[in-house]
């Protein structure tokens, strides 16, 4: 069983049709994907336990990050265009084992926000809703 070190995970926007990474990535948290579940009880179950069965749908949830923000930055900036345009995007996380595991996703909306501190570089932190779940490497 391999351990995948993190050093070296990208984060990439298409801009254009080029795949371009976000700079300056300092943490992802990948999405909580559930899928999605219904209540089913009946009157005739005698145990304490609740039932509950798939419908069939999974809700992706939310890619977040943090990021040392550089307001100049073109990639920064093509990323905040998704707040004053918004639009899906497509995406892509290229894992660092060697450039075979990645996710591709596209994402419905984007919300971004950030931190100045004292002793600390310029962060932003984002979240992606995801539009749809991501296409995962075939095992």
């Amino acid at each position: 069983m391999t351990k995948i070190a993190c050093k070296g995970t990208v984060l990439q926007q298409e801009i254009g049709t080029v795949y371009t990474a976000v700079a300056q990535i300092i943490s992802l948290d990948l999405p909580e994907m559930e899928s999605e579940t219904f209540d089913a009880d009946t009157l005739d179950v005698v145990t304490a336990g609740i039932p509950y069965q798939p419908t069939g749908r999974t809700e992706p949830g939310s890619l977040s990050g943090e990021l040392f923000y550089d307001p100049a930055l073109a990639g920064h900036q093509a990323l905040l265009e998704l707040l004053t345009t918004p639009a899906a995007e497509n995406w892509k996380i290229i894992f660092s084992d060697t450039g075979v595991s990645e996710w591709t996703f596209s994402s419905a909306g984007l919300s971004f926000g950030g931190t100045v501190a004292l002793n600390d570089g310029l962060k932003g932190s984002f979240s992606l809703k995801l539009g749809d779940l991501p296409s995962f490497p075939a095992a």
